[in-house]
């Protein structure tokens, strides 16, 4: 009995087990204090000097608002702060289900976890901290839609709090279909979707005004049954974090150092990637079909098989939609075609799985018998008439800005600038890191790595613009958006000249 005692008590606690964790790490810390504050310093200042330009912005066009908007679209933009918050539990819900709210890094699920340790007091301070990032972060994305709601200072807060713990309490639901597999998650998304979906379209068809108005007290009675539930649903979640198993948290033990890789060097084209590679990853089986196209249209029937096994990026493309229509019901005036564009950008990159694969992927390419401007124009027949499809769909909101026949040549030119922008989002070309290096305050970076970010917005910018200024800047804009196409299509890989009759 004393030596199994003694055995027991030799048991480290999860307490012990972060204390040594943290010693070894400030162990082998190389920064210096001095280093440090003046990083903190350079960040603050960033952070402040952003976020007064960004407050200006915001605060410059509620005063526009104000000023231009009539009673048909003020109800439209009253609801605008509430599609942002549905907007924002969405992407709070989709991050959680992609990552696990419930995460351990891969070197904690090797080692740590595998030690006889209170598994619930290793997860439970992660959790929490995931738990309050989500809300933070909530209400941080949330101060510009409250700003431009024209919310009183009590109505800002009472709306900053809904938003928050709607987000908490998604991610809270997801926390719980991790820890015990279930589907709660998947259909708290779907419910959100059409919620959201729902919302965009009364405000795209003008029937806002028929729901009932909400009193004060009622808002605020639901901001505090919100909250209670966020609150209570994160406590189960904190209960139920112990019995989660290895497996599970496993699962995204590959994808979160490559996101972690991919985002430390801002490639999102390296993110997207890891998330294609992922999604396809889940179903990878093998079903032999017979019969089909032969050449290039065999490519356009691949991506047709695509598309009928994964059609979400086409229902979130059709249901993208509605923005531009309730762009229209706010008066947004000649802003409609902006919005049309950034929308088909939005959806865009979803559906071009196939030409993804044929641009990162050099060594498949040379494979195909095609030159690389066929390969790529047959890989973007599907995705671009699903974009053209889009534009020509919202040419009932552009019969304003160009009566009669003018809408559908104007919605024409939307439809290819949308093409051009997610063509320049896809063929982006990887950082060389064998290139001289930029100095940055986070260390060296490729010189290419620095406007990855504007990949794709900088010709949505070039092409779309021109679409405001009537016939000659849509005929301007069109021409742009082909010879974008065709330039990048065309440039980079060149297939090896063909071996000839008497090579051996």
């Amino acid at each position: 009995m004393t030596t199994e005692a003694a055995d027991r008590t030799e048991v480290a606690t999860a307490r012990e087990v972060r204390q040594e964790i943290r010693d070894w790490r400030r162990g082998r810390a190389e920064l210096k204090w001095g280093e440090a504050l003046s990083d903190a310093y350079v960040g603050l200042f960033c952070v402040v000097m952003v976020g007064a330009m960004a407050g200006n912005v915001v605060l410059e066009l509620r005063r526009l608002a104000d000023e231009t908007c009539a009673a048909s679209c003020g109800e439209v933009r009253s609801a605008a702060p509430w599609l942002a918050a549905l907007a924002v539990a969405l992407v709070a819900l989709g991050l959680a289900r992609l990552l696990g709210p419930v995460f351990s890094p891969p070197a904690a699920n090797a080692w740590v976890l595998t030690s006889p340790v209170d598994r619930g007091a290793l997860l439970r301070p992660g959790w929490l901290r995931t738990s309050a990032l989500t809300v933070v972060g909530a209400a941080l994305l949330l101060l510009a839609p409250a700003v431009l709601g024209g919310f009183a200072w009590h109505e800002a807060v009472v709306y900053l709090v809904v938003g928050s713990t709607t987000a908490l309490a998604c991610v809270g639901v997801a926390a719980l279909s991790q820890v015990r597999e279930g589907h709660a998650s998947r259909w708290l998304t779907w419910v959100v979707t059409l919620a959201l979906w729902a919302a965009l379209g009364l405000a795209a068809t003008h029937r806002l005004d028929r729901v009932p108005a909400v009193p004060a007290g009622a808002v605020v009675a639901v901001a505090v049954a919100l909250a209670v539930v966020a609150v209570l649903v994160v406590w189960r979640s904190t209960v139920a974090v112990g019995s989660v198993s290895r497996r599970v948290l496993g699962q995204t033990e590959h994808l979160s150092p490559s996101l972690s890789g991919a985002l430390s060097s801002v490639d999102l084209g390296l993110m997207y990637d890891v998330l294609l590679a992922r999604r396809w990853g889940r179903g990878a089986h093998v079903r032999t079909h017979r019969g089909g196209p032969v050449g290039w249209q065999a490519l356009v029937h691949r991506d047709l098989l695509r598309a009928r096994r994964a059609p979400q990026p086409y229902v979130l493309l059709a249901g993208l939609v509605l923005v531009p229509y309730a762009a229209a019901e706010a008066d947004a005036g000649r802003a409609v075609v902006l919005a049309t564009t950034l929308a088909g950008l939005l959806g865009g990159p979803a559906l071009c799985s196939g030409l993804r694969v044929v641009v990162r992927t050099d060594g498949l390419a040379r494979m195909m018998p095609f030159s690389r401007q066929r390969l790529l124009l047959a890989h973007l027949v599907v995705p671009g008439t699903a974009l053209m499809l889009f534009a020509l769909a919202t040419t009932p909101t552009l019969v304003r800005e160009a009566p009669g026949g003018g809408a559908v040549n104007l919605a024409i030119a939307c439809g290819l600038s949308s093409i051009a922008a997610t063509v320049r989002w896809i063929t982006g070309k990887p950082p060389n890191y064998a290139a001289p290096m930029v100095s940055t305050p986070a260390g060296g970076a490729p010189t290419g790595v620095i406007l990855s970010v504007a990949r794709g917005f900088d010709v949505w910018a070039v092409t779309a613009l021109p679409l405001m200024f009537g016939q000659g800047g849509m005929l301007v804009s069109s021409i742009l958006s082909v010879g974008v196409i065709a330039f990048l299509t065309s440039e980079g890989l060149q297939q090896p000249p063909a071996p000839s009759s008497g090579a051996r």
